[in-house]
């Protein structure tokens, strides 16, 4: 066997143990898809890695290679151990590993068709080309992907409970005071326990009717997001005195991704007396996604019309694909 040849069967059995990993990971991935076509998206890529990993063996033994089963192995057992790491960290620190993963593999599939070319081997070079482009699509769709979920958008993929807890541990490290963390979770504890503890009480009230129990049960919500609220504003306002501007703009932020904050506070002015039409309008005006993403919080912290949602949902999408793009 030739150096050439030993060479190309190293790095197609590697493609191939990456490309099992690949699939793994697609499989895994399906169950976080928040859209039908997201799932098929995923479950076409995993199908579509199973083919090349067989164009892959059959590269090896075309060379006089044998295809490397335990390496395949490998790859599997390497996904399934990723996954319950991940769900130590936000979806975005998994999204990049993703990206890493597809990265390595367009530019093995990049050296696979200089080696090829180099060995005059056609078919190799055709097959690495297919290879590209097939990492190269999956670069950009998990790319925009990562966009929108780091600008706060409605993203193809929604984060675990466990990532969600993840992103929110680590939005509360940035406030680098046990003050304005306290006050935070005290904010948070406080309306969940006035949640429970009234939905508990209504759920025991047997002889109520059925539509008061619903009442007393949406009254508590109310009730546990007003005392939240005004926490978070008096939080802000003594991480403001405390700590300064910049603390207390950490505590402002958390507001604004709750919904939090005043109408006046909106970079849309005067938006509770604007119909569903006219604050559609004025969203995609907006030049970026935190603006949206404020307004979005808002209106469903609030009014919650669908309208409205979806508006602006797909001014996020808009400007992480502007941003992609750039």
């Amino acid at each position: 066997m030739s150096t050439q040849n030993a060479e190309l069967i190293t790095q197609l059995n590697t493609l191939l143990r990456l490309t099992s990993h690949e699939a793994a990971t697609a499989r895994a991935r399906v169950s976080q898809a928040t859209t039908d076509s997201t799932r098929k998206e995923l479950l076409e890529n995993a199908a579509n890695c199973d083919k090349r990993a067989d164009a892959l063996r059959q590269a090896v033994r075309d060379l006089g290679g044998a295809p490397d089963v335990i390496g395949i192995a490998a790859g599997r057992a390497a996904a399934a151990a990723k996954l319950p790491f991940e769900q130590t960290m936000p979806i975005t620190e998994a999204l990049l590993a993703d990206l890493a993963l597809e990265h390595q593999l367009f530019d093995r599939a990049r050296l696979v068709k200089v080696l090829a070319a180099d060995a005059d081997a056609p078919e190799l070079v055709a097959l690495a080309e297919r290879l590209e482009d097939a990492h190269g699509n999956t670069i950009q769709w998990l790319f925009t992907v990562l966009s929108e979920t780091a600008i706060g958008g409605p993203a193809a993929l929604a984060p675990t409970g466990m990532q969600a807890a993840a992103t929110a541990a680590r939005t509360a490290a940035t406030f680098a005071s046990s003050a304005a963390v306290t006050g935070l979770n005290k904010a948070v504890a406080t309306a969940s326990s006035v949640t429970e503890k009234v939905q508990e009480s209504a759920s025991s009230a047997v002889s109520t009717s059925a539509g008061r129990l619903s009442g007393l049960a949406s009254s508590a919500k109310t009730i546990a997001r007003v005392g939240r609220d005004a926490t978070l504003a008096e939080t802000e306002k003594q991480a403001g005195k405390e700590l300064g501007k910049d603390k207390a703009g950490k505590v402002h932020q958390v507001r604004e991704h709750l919904g939090a904050v005043n109408a006046s506070e909106l970079p849309i002015k005067a938006f509770d007396n604007l119909t569903a039409k006219d604050a559609t309008s004025r969203i995609n005006r907006l030049s970026t996604a935190d603006e949206v993403h404020v307004v979005l919080a808002y209106e469903q912290a609030h009014k919650n019309r669908q309208a409205i949602i979806d508006a602006a949902n797909k001014r996020v999408r808009d400007l992480a694909q502007e941003l992609v793009n750039s």
